[in-house]
């Protein structure tokens, strides 16, 4: 087993970014071993640090988004967000008889919901879940072979008015970032609910949800934000928040027998403890982003959180494509013909391959056994895109960049595969 930090290369910062920067762990501990109280559940001098920090969160992520801070919920993953958001609304609109859509004519079910090929699973899964139930009916909008969405059939479906367009902001298989221009403004004049999945973007690309005229955009707090695992966020905009229900029910709100419809804001579906180390590694984080250096410990030692961005690792990620691509083995996945991070459509620093004669989960496990390579295999949670990159039947092995790795470690990938295709 590895167990020195320096003894491993990580590559699969599309999972999840790490290393942190100091300031997360420092929090954290600061947190667990001085107060590690709950949120809410108390009052006090450190249950108002506590309150603090989060609306302090809170705020910094809704001025990172352009957003109202009423709008920004605290969740526990990008899946969570996904969830609350896609149940949340069809269970509002499909499940209670209270619901104000419930005497609409039965001609009008199943509804139309939108959305793509690149989608992950935590999109697909629980729209497929309303589909077995028969409420609603999925169109998926075609990708190219890069994995960027064709959206040339988007007004035919939109004059049948859906209900709700889900799109990734950018795949997770492939790196390529989608153009939404205009998508949204499209969306509203039509009456359809807009949804990003902004779990791979946040933190890597500025985002205006203003500007891009979404109603809901969900993302995690562990990947571009440099938070830890078990964060994230949804934005849910003010005028579609009656729209959505929540699907936990518990302890919130501060008014004794407070009824579920007087629930407004995040405290709607914010119910329960909070994950409040979680939160708070993933505020000092997001604060350490703002201002790079900042005190967060008790001894005042000074953290820098980076903050990644394409321009920065983009020659970087080059390098790693051209040594990738002179190895006469490894066919690179949604290849142009070209240095993608020079020409082509934007891209996050992902690279996907296949090494010929190599199962792509026994070739990750080779990199990491020979030289501590963290890299991941498999289908990455994104089973559409597969059948356009021709890898249905194998998936493939992803290498993710992030502002940590050095040209050093892209030779000593090179180097090792090299080594592996020996064998």
């Amino acid at each position: 087993m590895v167990s020195e930090q320096n003894s491993w290369v990580y590559l699969d910062n599309a999972a999840t970014t790490w290393p942190k920067p100091p300031c997360v762990a420092a929090a954290i501990n600061e947190y667990m071993t001085k107060y590690g109280i709950g949120m809410g559940r108390s009052v006090g001098r450190y249950a108002d640090q506590i309150r603090s920090t989060i609306d302090r969160l809170r705020r910094d992520l809704a001025s990172l988004l352009n957003a109202h801070t009423d709008e920004i919920i605290l969740t526990n993953s990008a899946t969570d967000g996904l969830n609350l958001i896609i149940q949340g609304l069809l269970l509002n609109r499909f499940g209670m008889s209270t619901s104000p859509f419930a005497h609409h004519s039965v001609a009008q079910y199943p509804a139309l919901v939108l959305t793509t090929q690149i989608e992950h699973n935590s999109v697909l899964r629980p729209l497929q879940s309303w589909v077995q139930r028969g409420w609603i009916r999925v169109e998926v909008l075609p990708c190219d072979r890069f994995g960027s969405v064709d959206w040339s059939s988007l007004e035919d479906w939109l004059a049948q008015r859906p209900l709700m367009l889900c799109v990734n902001h950018a795949s997770n298989v492939t790196g390529v970032i989608q153009s939404l221009s205009g998508i949204g403004q499209r969306c509203r004049a039509a009456g359809t609910l807009f949804l990003i999945d902004a779990a791979q973007t946040l933190g890597w690309l500025p985002i205006d949800v203003q500007n891009l005229a979404c109603d809901f955009l969900v993302a995690a707090g562990h990947k571009g934000l440099y938070g830890p695992l078990g964060t994230g966020l949804a934005y849910i905009r003010r005028e579609q928040q009656a729209v959505v229900d929540s699907l936990r029910l518990g302890g919130t709100g501060s008014v004794l027998g407070e009824e579920i419809s007087d629930l407004v804001g995040p405290t709607k579906w914010e119910s329960g403890n909070f994950n409040v180390p979680g939160l708070i590694g993933l505020a000092a984080a997001v604060q350490a982003r703002r201002s790079h250096v900042t005190d967060v410990n008790s001894t005042g030692t000074p953290a820098v959180a980076p903050r990644p961005t394409i321009a920065q690792l983009a020659p970087l990620a080059s390098q790693l494509w051209s040594s990738l691509g002179a190895m006469p083995e490894v066919k690179l996945v949604a290849d142009p013909g070209c240095d993608p991070f020079v020409e082509g459509p934007a891209r996050l620093p992902i690279i996907s391959l296949n090494v010929a004669n190599w199962d792509n989960s026994t070739l990750a496990l080779a990199l990491d056994s020979a030289a501590g390579l963290v890299t991941r295999a498999g289908y990455h949670c994104a089973p559409l895109i597969h059948s356009v990159l021709g890898t249905s039947t194998s998936g493939t092995l992803r290498i993710s960049l992030g502002p940590f790795n050095t040209g050093e470690q892209i030779v000593c990938l090179r180097e090792t595969l090299e080594k592996v295709c020996r064998f």
